[in-house]
């Protein structure tokens, strides 16, 4: 894993944007009324989106550079 200034970033996710933009996406999908993944005490959404993403929770595809998407096999599964 690498650090970041405030959390270590996996290494299924290749730079600390992607981290933050599929944490945006998630935490817009719980704030739209899907369920959270976890039984958490936290009340934002954003912090939710980040710790589901954290423990491999929250599949996700990167796009290579042809356009085509390859799915991400989370390490912890």
């Amino acid at each position: 894993m690498r650090r970041s200034s405030l959390i270590t970033i996996p290494d299924n996710i290749d730079s600390k944007y992607r981290f933050v933009i599929l944490s945006a996406l998630r935490a817009r999908q719980i704030q739209g009324g899907s369920l959270p993944l976890l039984k958490e005490a936290r009340h934002k959404a954003t912090q939710i989106a980040q710790k589901e993403i954290l423990e491999g929770l929250v599949k996700f595809r990167i796009p290579d550079q042809n356009g085509d998407q390859q799915e991400v096999e989370q390490a912890e599964e």
